[in-house]
């Protein structure tokens, strides 16, 4: 029997978005940008109305582009430190561990509110190396908590298609959490636009008409820096860069103008200076 998804969270719902985008280019086969036969067995076995997603051709593009970017951004960082933590910030129903494989090489946490780790237990059970917390990204404790059970690792935090949904103070502050604790690591996440934040009518396409709500944008990444100067940027990526034949017409066109790109979304990585 499939599983029925029922959120108390608006924004928790959202987690089946990219879930969908993945096992849709994973069943393209030899072609695909990513292969996750585990997103595929889990849109299985979920009773929910995708084909509500099938239209959103910017987003299925958009969101395999951002799993394979931060992807090698992790598989990057766990190749070349020494006791590396990963941590998947709001993971929603996400599978990089399984798709990077690499059980033995570093240390992996799924993040999210207690709802959706529920949720992740009973679709897809804690692995070995692959742990859950239950919890807020705005929370300090399992921060801590890290930091106390790893004091001599090296952490890396992916927090993937969540942030435009926080207020630009939460998002400072959390930023600054990580700051004051992870020195030496990184930290990677995506962003919309000043375009998209502000407009209360403009969204993205798997978007429309759903109740969830863009709280906040960014277009130069070294904005970032002013905020939390312990925060040095490593790249801004431009989703259109990566992949070029898959965007469409449009899309490749818009990729020859980073600066316009950028007003929509953009990909960003940061080391955590000491």
């Amino acid at each position: 029997m499939k599983k029925e998804c029922k959120f108390k969270s608006t924004v928790a719902e959202t987690l089946l978005i990219p879930l969908y985008m993945r096992a849709k280019e994973s069943r393209r086969g030899p072609e695909a940008i990513l292969c996750d036969r585990e997103a595929e067995r889990l849109v299985a076995s979920i009773d929910y109305d995708f084909s509500r997603l099938d239209g959103a051709s910017m987003s299925a593009i958009g969101c395999v582009v951002r799993s394979h970017y931060f992807d090698q951004a992790v598989w990057r960082f766990i190749m070349a430190r020494k006791h590396p933590v990963a941590v998947n910030v709001g993971c929603g129903l996400d599978t990089r561990y399984q798709r990077l494989a690499q059980p033995d090489r570093a240390i992996f946490y799924e993040m999210d509110l207690p709802e959706v780790i529920d949720l992740r237990r009973e679709l897809l059970p804690e692995p070995d190396g692959d742990r859950y917390i239950a919890g807020s990204l705005l929370e300090t404790g399992w921060l801590d908590d890290l930091k106390s059970k790893h004091p001599d690792s090296n952490f890396i935090f992916v927090i993937e298609g969540v942030l435009m949904y926080f207020r630009e103070g939460q998002v400072k502050e959390l930023l600054r959490n990580l700051a004051n604790r992870f020195g030496g690591g990184e930290v990677w996440f995506d962003v919309c636009g000043p375009m998209l934040a502000r407009s209360k009518r403009i969204k993205p396409d798997s978007l429309r008409g759903h109740a969830a709500r863009i709280r906040s944008g960014m277009y130069d990444g070294y904005q970032v820096e002013d905020w939390e100067p312990r925060l040095s940027l490593i790249e801004q990526g431009i989703y259109q860069k990566y992949f070029p034949k898959r965007w469409g017409a449009g899309g490749r066109l818009l990729g020859l103008f980073p600066g316009l790109s950028r007003k929509f979304s953009s990909m960003l990585g940061y080391r955590i200076l000491r």
